[in-house]
């Protein structure tokens, strides 16, 4: 056999190998896959039951008008797919919002939600999110207000202080819910209703990202909807985790820390997409954080949250907290 064409067919071999092999690692770490479809939630039946319903001291309801009815929304079978996402919203009405806040004409809201949306330097993704959360949470018939907490320096980004910052504003409007929201997550399920439950409830259970499967029991990043007097109870997120990663498993050990515990609701209403965006930088001190996380808990957080400067610009959409840290 010639030289030339026994080096081919090596070449061939050895390409087929490694082709071969590449597969049977991702067979294997796809069946190895510990995550789970069938997650521990509340009965669609017990729902009801388990909301809290709480609305602003601030907000001025009519006598006139009935109170507003949730069991159409909560039995909705409505919902879309991740490939049926929009991108571009051309015939966006902002109707009724006012300062990222809505509340619905006809009824009176039974819930006041703040969702707070820590950010920096994604406006492609917050050109998405915007829009269509506003249109998601319109029907839903609940008092809402978006508050976008910008990260305006060139620190590391710092989601925990972030979210720390943002929730001490919409707790000084006396807001009883806060709904901690990633910019790149978007519910695709109607019966999501946005509200807080006795307990603080994971709404984003079930990610594309993560083939609709929970992948670990103690995961809340996301969405997260939690009370704002158990965000303080558990002194809000920690501020010390800086870049991506670990500063939600904090927060799930400070949940879990002070005696209260995760709900969901049923996979079928707790479908979420995650829009595409480049991997963030690690935070390399993950784990000596996370170890060190119960000592920390009582003096970094909520009440030790400190930055150079804040300033509130209200637009039609959102109210943006401009943060230098």
């Amino acid at each position: 056999m010639p030289k030339w064409l026994l080096k081919r067919l090596l070449k061939v071999r050895i390409s087929t190998c490694v082709s071969i092999i590449l597969c049977l690692i991702g067979i294997i770490c796809l069946l190895s896959y510990k995550g789970e479809y069938n997650y521990k939630h509340i009965p669609r039946d017990a729902i009801q039951h388990e909301l809290y319903k709480e609305i602003s001291p601030n907000l001025e309801l009519k006598k006139t008008k009935p109170d507003c009815t949730y069991d159409e929304i909560l039995s909705s079978k409505e919902s879309i797919q991740n490939w049926q996402l929009p991108t571009k919203f051309d015939d966006f009405s902002a109707a009724g919002i006012s300062n990222g806040s809505f509340t619905p004409e006809h009824c009176n809201p039974l819930f006041s939600v703040a969702i707070l949306v820590t950010y920096r330097n994604r406006q492609s993704q917050l050109d998405i999110f915007l829009p269509y959360m506003h249109n998601f949470l319109r029907k839903q018939n609940i008092h809402y207000k978006i508050f976008l907490i910008e990260q305006q320096d060139n620190k590391n980004f710092n989601k925990g202080l972030l979210y720390n910052i943002g929730a001490r504003v919409a707790m000084s409007e006396k807001f009883p819910c806060l709904v901690l929201h990633d910019v790149d997550t978007l519910p695709l399920d109607a019966a999501n209703l946005y509200a807080c439950l006795r307990q603080p409830r994971h709404l984003s259970a079930s990610i594309d990202k993560f083939r609709f499967v929970l992948p670990y029991s103690w995961l809340v990043g996301g969405v997260l909807a939690v009370r704002a007097d158990h965000y303080a109870q558990v002194n809000g997120f920690s501020n010390r985790y800086e870049k991506w990663g670990g500063e939600d498993d904090d927060f799930s050990m400070r949940i879990e820390n002070n005696g209260l515990q995760i709900y969901r609701l049923p996979v079928e209403m707790s479908r979420y997409t995650m829009l595409m965006h480049p991997p963030a930088a690690k935070n390399e001190q993950r784990g000596r954080l996370l170890a060190d996380s119960a000592r920390r808990g009582a003096a970094d957080g909520l009440s030790s949250a400190r930055y150079d400067s804040l300033r509130v610009t209200r637009a039609r959409l959102v109210t943006q907290l401009a943060v230098r840290l």
